[in-house]
Formats: C-alpha cells, sequence, structure tokens
C-alpha cells in the first residue's frame, strides 16, 4: 500500500540549543592499544552529532505522543530504530501495546494500514546520529497511511522544533522511498 505521506527531514540542531546541560558522554577507560583500535575503525562521517542517548528517546516520546495527540488514540506506530542504549530504559510511550519497535519496519506499517483503517505512522530514526560510532546523518523519515487529513506530518513536526529540521527532496528516490516499496 502507497503511503499517504512521506516526509523526510534532516535534524540540524541540539534540542537543549543555547541551554547548559550536563555532559552524558559516557568515557570508557582506554589504554594505548584501545586508542589505536579506535582509530583503525574510526569512520569519516561530517554529520554532527547531536543528541546524546537520553535525547534521542525523548525525542521519539514526543513524537509518539505528537501522533497520538494528532491522529487519534488508534493510531499505530511503527518506530525503526538502532539497538537502545545499554543503560537507558525505552520510554513506556515505545512500550504500548500500539507501537512496534524494530528495524525494517516500512513494509509491515505498509501491510498493518492495508488491513485495517486506523492510522498508521513509521517513524525511521535508525539515521539520528548519537554518538561518535554512529554512521547516521541525523535523518529522520516519516511516513502516513489512513490518516485522514491531508498533511498528517505537519501534526509531528511541532515535536521536531527543537531541532530545526529542515526538509529533503525525495523525488529523486531519497532516504524515505523504503517506506513506499
Amino acid at each position: 500500500m502507497t503511503p499517504q505521506q512521506t516526509l523526510a527531514l534532516r535534524l540540524t540542531r541540539n534540542p537543549d540549543h543555547g541551554r547548559a546541560a550536563p555532559c552524558a558522554s559516557v568515557n570508557l577507560p582506554l589504554e594505548t592499544q584501545d586508542y589505536a583500535r579506535r582509530h583503525a575503525y574510526a569512520r569519516a562521517n561530517p554529520a554532527p552529532v547531536l543528541v546524546n542517548h537520553r535525547q534521542y528517546y525523548a525525542l521519539l516520546d514526543r513524537l509518539v505522543r505528537q501522533a497520538w495527540s494528532g491522529l487519534g488514540e488508534r493510531c499505530r506506530l511503527f518506530v525503526q530504530l538502532r539497538l537502545p542504549a545499554m543503560d537507558l530504559a525505552l520510554p513506556a510511550s515505545l512500550l504500548d501495546a500500539r507501537v512496534t519497535v524494530g528495524a525494517g519496519l516500512a513494509r509491515e506499517a505498509a501491510q498493518r494500514a492495508g488491513l485495517d483503517p486506523a492510522p498508521v505512522a513509521w517513524i525511521a530514526a535508525e539515521r539520528v546520529r548519537r554518538d561518535l560510532w554512529d554512521a547516521g546523518d541525523n535523518t529522520l523519515r516519516l511516513a502516513f497511511w489512513n490518516a485522514g487529513q491531508p498533511d498528517p506530518a505537519a501534526l509531528l513536526l511541532p515535536a521536531l522544533d527543537a531541532l530545526a529540521p529542515r526538509f529533503l527532496d525525495l523525488t529523486d528516490g531519497g532516504p524515505a522511498a523504503d517506506a513506499t516499496r
């Protein structure tokens, strides 16, 4: 089933921009050989790290709650993300029965939309860079089915305001193209 709307955004600013916040990085005690190994596997990635793990989960929590607020409590959400942080629990909203969390969920979201008239939203946040090991480019992708509104993405955009998102062109099969398959 083809989505009603597909959208890709590049996040460009830290959500705590302009405010002092405690450091949330985890520094492992490294020895000389560890630094050499780290350097050998380092990736050249021009995308900055904008959010830490705690801010990442807070962003996903805001998006899920905003979807229910704007699209209705019956909205089913498919949240695509990377492995969770080892020292943080997922927010309660991501553990709700109306939310499926995993990888490669675009086809499953489309299939669900074809079986049930309830609104369906796909949020792909696996490319949001959380630390220097991530290969992401801070792109967030969204797709909506059965939303019953001409611009369902506009309902979720307020949850992203602090991150100053920039829209990406999808006409050439861009980063949200897998939501249409």
